[in-house]
Protein backbone atom coordinates (compact mmCIF):
# COMPACT_ATOMS: atom_id res chain seq x y z
CA UNK A 1 0.00 0.00 0.00
CA UNK A 2 1.39 3.71 -1.14
CA UNK A 3 1.84 5.87 1.70
CA UNK A 4 0.14 9.46 1.53
CA UNK A 5 4.18 10.71 0.36
CA UNK A 6 4.12 8.59 -2.50
CA UNK A 7 1.05 9.80 -3.18
CA UNK A 8 1.78 12.89 -3.33
CA UNK A 9 5.27 13.32 -4.92
CA UNK A 10 3.56 10.90 -7.90
CA UNK A 11 0.89 14.07 -8.37
CA UNK A 12 3.78 16.60 -8.68
CA UNK A 13 5.55 14.14 -10.99
CA UNK A 14 3.36 14.78 -13.64
CA UNK A 15 3.50 18.30 -13.65
CA UNK A 16 5.19 19.54 -16.78
CA UNK A 17 7.48 22.17 -14.36
CA UNK A 18 7.76 21.72 -11.15
CA UNK A 19 8.34 25.01 -8.66
CA UNK A 20 8.00 25.08 -4.61
CA UNK A 21 4.94 26.94 -5.17
CA UNK A 22 3.32 24.35 -7.95
CA UNK A 23 4.09 21.35 -4.90
CA UNK A 24 2.38 23.42 -2.33
CA UNK A 25 -1.10 24.05 -4.85
CA UNK A 26 -0.72 20.79 -6.36
CA UNK A 27 -0.55 18.64 -2.39
CA UNK A 28 -2.75 21.47 -0.88
CA UNK A 29 -2.86 20.36 3.19
CA UNK A 30 0.13 18.18 2.97
CA UNK A 31 2.02 20.91 1.39
CA UNK A 32 3.99 21.63 4.24
CA UNK A 33 5.39 18.29 5.35
CA UNK A 34 5.99 17.40 1.33
CA UNK A 35 7.96 20.62 1.28
CA UNK A 36 10.30 19.56 4.36
CA UNK A 37 10.48 16.35 2.82
CA UNK A 38 11.44 17.31 -0.85
CA UNK A 39 13.98 19.92 0.95
CA UNK A 40 16.00 17.33 3.22
CA UNK A 41 16.14 14.12 0.75
CA UNK A 42 19.18 15.29 -0.55
CA UNK A 43 20.90 15.06 2.47
CA UNK A 44 20.03 11.46 3.30
CA UNK A 45 23.38 10.59 2.73
CA UNK A 46 26.14 10.89 4.97
CA UNK A 47 28.53 13.26 2.89
CA UNK A 48 27.59 16.40 3.42
CA UNK A 49 26.74 18.73 0.23
CA UNK A 50 27.85 21.95 0.94
CA UNK A 51 26.31 25.52 0.31
CA UNK A 52 22.64 23.91 -0.29
CA UNK A 53 22.44 23.08 3.04
CA UNK A 54 21.50 26.33 4.05
CA UNK A 55 19.58 27.40 1.62
CA UNK A 56 16.84 23.83 1.68
CA UNK A 57 17.64 24.42 5.96
CA UNK A 58 16.26 28.00 5.83
CA UNK A 59 13.22 26.46 3.82
CA UNK A 60 12.59 23.75 6.61
CA UNK A 61 13.15 25.67 9.21
CA UNK A 62 10.28 28.01 7.76
CA UNK A 63 7.85 25.37 7.33
CA UNK A 64 8.59 24.27 11.09
CA UNK A 65 7.46 27.62 12.45
CA UNK A 66 4.60 27.17 9.48
CA UNK A 67 3.33 23.86 11.55
CA UNK A 68 3.98 25.36 14.99
CA UNK A 69 2.06 28.42 14.50
CA UNK A 70 0.41 29.23 11.60
CA UNK A 71 -0.59 25.41 10.07
CA UNK A 72 0.28 26.51 6.64
CA UNK A 73 3.17 26.74 4.31
CA UNK A 74 5.61 29.65 4.70
CA UNK A 75 7.52 30.74 1.51
CA UNK A 76 8.35 33.67 0.06
CA UNK A 77 7.77 34.60 -3.47
CA UNK A 78 10.96 33.86 -4.35
CA UNK A 79 10.99 30.49 -2.72
CA UNK A 80 8.13 29.86 -4.57
CA UNK A 81 9.23 30.46 -7.68
CA UNK A 82 12.28 27.95 -6.95
CA UNK A 83 12.55 25.33 -10.40
CA UNK A 84 12.65 21.55 -9.29
CA UNK A 85 14.33 20.03 -12.57
CA UNK A 86 12.56 16.56 -13.50
CA UNK A 87 16.07 14.31 -12.91
CA UNK A 88 16.10 16.01 -9.94
CA UNK A 89 12.92 15.29 -8.54
CA UNK A 90 13.46 11.61 -9.94
CA UNK A 91 16.35 11.51 -7.81
CA UNK A 92 13.91 12.48 -4.79
CA UNK A 93 11.04 10.64 -5.47
CA UNK A 94 13.45 7.44 -6.26
CA UNK A 95 15.15 8.43 -2.64
CA UNK A 96 11.56 8.89 -1.01
CA UNK A 97 10.58 4.97 -2.27
CA UNK A 98 13.86 4.06 -0.31
CA UNK A 99 13.32 5.73 2.67
CA UNK A 100 9.71 4.93 2.74
CA UNK A 101 10.00 1.11 2.43
CA UNK A 102 12.41 2.02 5.68
CA UNK A 103 10.31 3.74 7.32
CA UNK A 104 7.02 0.81 6.96
CA UNK A 105 9.01 -1.72 9.02
CA UNK A 106 9.59 1.02 11.92
CA UNK A 107 5.51 1.63 11.75
CA UNK A 108 3.52 -0.11 14.40
CA UNK A 109 1.03 2.32 15.91
CA UNK A 110 -1.09 4.75 14.14
CA UNK A 111 -3.38 7.25 15.78
CA UNK A 112 -4.98 10.49 15.19
CA UNK A 113 -3.84 12.30 17.83
CA UNK A 114 -0.89 13.23 16.06
CA UNK A 115 -3.02 15.71 14.30
CA UNK A 116 -4.26 17.49 17.39
CA UNK A 117 -2.14 21.34 17.82
CA UNK A 118 -0.23 20.09 21.00
CA UNK A 119 1.14 18.10 18.53
CA UNK A 120 2.25 19.80 15.97
CA UNK A 121 3.55 22.56 18.07
CA UNK A 122 5.85 19.68 19.36
CA UNK A 123 7.24 18.31 16.11
CA UNK A 124 7.81 21.76 14.42
CA UNK A 125 9.95 22.74 17.29
CA UNK A 126 11.80 19.53 16.68
CA UNK A 127 11.67 20.49 13.04
CA UNK A 128 13.19 24.06 13.51
CA UNK A 129 15.52 22.66 15.84
CA UNK A 130 17.09 19.88 13.53
CA UNK A 131 16.76 22.85 10.39
CA UNK A 132 19.07 25.26 12.32
CA UNK A 133 21.26 22.36 12.61
CA UNK A 134 21.24 21.47 8.66
CA UNK A 135 21.46 24.81 8.12
CA UNK A 136 25.11 25.33 9.85
CA UNK A 137 28.02 24.43 7.37
CA UNK A 138 29.49 21.94 9.05
CA UNK A 139 32.32 19.57 6.98
CA UNK A 140 31.73 17.18 9.44
CA UNK A 141 30.25 13.56 8.51
CA UNK A 142 26.78 12.65 9.08
CA UNK A 143 26.02 16.58 10.44
CA UNK A 144 23.55 16.98 7.64
CA UNK A 145 22.43 13.22 7.41
CA UNK A 146 21.24 12.97 11.73
CA UNK A 147 19.07 16.19 11.56
CA UNK A 148 17.45 15.37 8.36
CA UNK A 149 16.50 11.62 9.24
CA UNK A 150 14.96 13.13 12.46
CA UNK A 151 13.12 15.67 10.00
CA UNK A 152 12.14 12.99 7.59
CA UNK A 153 10.65 10.88 10.48
CA UNK A 154 8.91 13.04 12.11
CA UNK A 155 7.06 14.54 8.39
CA UNK A 156 6.31 11.05 7.85
CA UNK A 157 4.84 9.85 11.10
CA UNK A 158 2.61 13.28 10.54
CA UNK A 159 1.97 11.94 7.28
CA UNK A 160 1.04 8.55 8.23
CA UNK A 161 -0.37 9.39 11.97
CA UNK A 162 2.45 7.12 13.04
CA UNK A 163 3.28 7.90 17.07
CA UNK A 164 6.08 5.69 16.98
CA UNK A 165 8.21 7.36 13.40
CA UNK A 166 7.08 10.47 15.36
CA UNK A 167 8.96 10.02 18.44
CA UNK A 168 11.82 8.57 17.20
CA UNK A 169 12.28 11.73 15.55
CA UNK A 170 11.95 13.63 18.54
CA UNK A 171 14.48 11.35 19.81
CA UNK A 172 16.86 11.95 17.49
CA UNK A 173 15.87 15.84 17.83
CA UNK A 174 16.87 15.65 21.78
CA UNK A 175 20.43 13.74 20.81
CA UNK A 176 21.09 16.45 18.48
CA UNK A 177 20.22 19.12 21.06
CA UNK A 178 22.71 16.95 23.98
CA UNK A 179 25.23 16.26 21.95
CA UNK A 180 25.33 20.20 20.93
CA UNK A 181 25.38 20.98 24.52
CA UNK A 182 27.82 18.38 25.36
CA UNK A 183 30.53 20.11 22.82
CA UNK A 184 30.21 23.53 23.75
CA UNK A 185 31.07 22.26 26.97
CA UNK A 186 33.90 20.65 26.21
CA UNK A 187 35.04 23.27 23.36
CA UNK A 188 34.45 25.99 26.48
CA UNK A 189 36.46 24.42 29.04
CA UNK A 190 39.12 23.57 26.42
CA UNK A 191 39.27 27.42 25.72
CA UNK A 192 39.28 27.97 29.67
CA UNK A 193 42.36 25.86 30.05
CA UNK A 194 44.01 27.62 27.28
CA UNK A 195 43.92 30.89 28.36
Amino acid sequence: MKGRLITALEAVRSLPEITLGKIVEQVEGEALLILCLISILPFMQPIPIPGLSSILGLIVLLQGLGLMIWQKPLLTQKMKNVVISHDRFETIYFAALKFSSFTSKLSAFKHPITNSRFSHFLCGLAIVISAAFLSLPLPIPLSNLIPALSIFLICVGLLEEDVILILIGQGITLTIIWMTLFSYHIIKEQFQNWI
